[in-house]
């Protein structure tokens, strides 16, 4: 029914930058509502996620997250995802994202939540025992 998000890992989605909308805030990314839903285990509203397109390497933990808004048909950026395709706030879009495919990766929303602090622990155990 919808082409984009199609998931290729549990909580990962691939899907193409549609544009830009007005209505969105910084840090957030619009996906039509309908697509989310029946593509998608993500909670529009609620659920975070960490973008990276194919042709970049920055390390996950630096890639910006941003929360997964639903676009209702009434929206202005609706139009920009009639397939399920990611919007961007203007103030997060640049020109050369037009029509990339971007990897749309939820599994630290899901997995760890905003709870780094576990994370964080078990890193510095394993560099201390590196260092032994």
């Amino acid at each position: 029914m919808y082409l984009y998000p199609v998931e290729v890992l549990s909580d990962t989605y691939v899907s193409r930058v549609g544009g830009s909308s007005p209505e969105l805030e910084r840090g957030e990314i619009g996906i039509n509502i309908n697509a989310l839903t029946a593509n998608t285990s993500l909670i529009a509203g609620e659920s975070r996620a960490r973008l990276k397109f194919f042709d970049t390497s920055y390390p996950f933990f630096l890639r910006r997250k941003y929360r997964i808004v639903g676009l209702e048909e009434n929206m202005e950026g609706y139009e920009f995802s009639e397939n399920g395709e990611v919007v961007f706030s203007e103030s997060d879009y640049r020109e050369e994202f037009e029509g990339r495919e971007v990897i749309i990766n939820a599994v630290e929303d899901f997995r760890i939540g905003d709870d780094m602090s576990e994370v964080v622990k078990a890193m510095r155990e394993r560099i201390r025992h590196m260092e032994l």
